[in-house]
């Protein structure tokens, strides 16, 4: 029954989400081809348009990315379908497993669809030097993975913010959308400056970090800085991320209140 609620509301985010996605392959594919146009003023017009097009497209994908999966879940939780959904033979905490699941599976699904289109709208001989660099220079190879690993858990990290605000909300007699959001959104900025609080208190026990903060650093930090940086801020990202999903799921688990 997991797996089978897993699938559907995979199945259900996508069918928005996928013309999203076919979007911002055709905004990648047009933008790879301005790149062949002569340099008349249509061509130069297309190649400064198109590029922008294909970063707009990205970001919407990954934006609603996030909102089907908070619909998906308010709507299957709270709303309407809540009866249904809450009579299903599963728990409670089943339930909430299998939205976190299929909410995680889209996440990576459009993030990955990002980094393909990125590749097919940008890919030249520069930046295959650059990734050929990369591979010579193992630090920066490594800065670079940490970088976009960084990336993805900050998007899981607004699903779960978004999660957390929805669960708390709920519990709530009136205003819940509204309260919702609230909790949500200062609960997002709370928790970034808990990071960067965090980050700066390592400082005090890593140089590489501390250098970070120096008001007079030297010209060039080394490699290790920066790789302290990106380490630090992938483990506290995905402790907080872990934190979020399981804090929501004790809460879910006391009881809902369907609208």
């Amino acid at each position: 029954m997991l797996r089978k609620l897993i699938k559907y509301d995979f199945l259900w985010m996508n069918r928005t989400l996928i013309i999203f996605f076919i979007l911002t392959i055709i905004f990648a594919i047009l933008t790879r081809i301005s790149y062949s146009l002569t340099d008349s003023a249509i061509g130069s017009l297309m190649r400064h348009i198109l590029p922008a097009c294909t970063i707009a497209a990205m970001a919407n994908t990954i934006i609603n990315a996030a909102i089907r999966v908070w619909a998906r879940f308010r709507q299957n939780c709270y709303k309407d379908e809540a009866y249904l959904a809450h009579t299903l033979p599963v728990t409670k905490g089943q339930l909430y497993d299998g939205k976190i699941i299929s909410g995680l599976l889209v996440t990576l699904c459009s993030t990955a669809v990002v980094i393909a289109c990125f590749f097919i709208a940008f890919w030249d001989d520069d930046l295959y030097q650059y990734f050929h660099n990369l591979i010579a220079y193992k630090d920066m190879g490594f800065i670079l993975c940490g970088i976009i690993i960084t990336a993805v858990l900050e998007v899981i990290y607004i699903v779960a913010v978004g999660i957390f605000g929805i669960v708390v909300g709920h519990r709530s007699n009136n205003n819940r959308t509204a309260y919702s959001a609230i909790v949500g959104i200062g609960l997002y900025f709370a928790l970034q400056v808990v990071l960067l609080a965090t980050i700066y208190a390592i400082g005090f026990f890593d140089d590489s970090i501390k250098a970070m903060f120096s008001n007079n650093p030297d010209n060039s930090l080394s490699f290790s800085s920066y790789r302290s940086l990106v380490l630090v801020c992938d483990v506290i990202y995905t402790i907080l991320n872990i934190g979020l999903f399981l804090g929501a799921r004790r809460i879910f688990k006391k009881g809902v209140n369907v609208e």
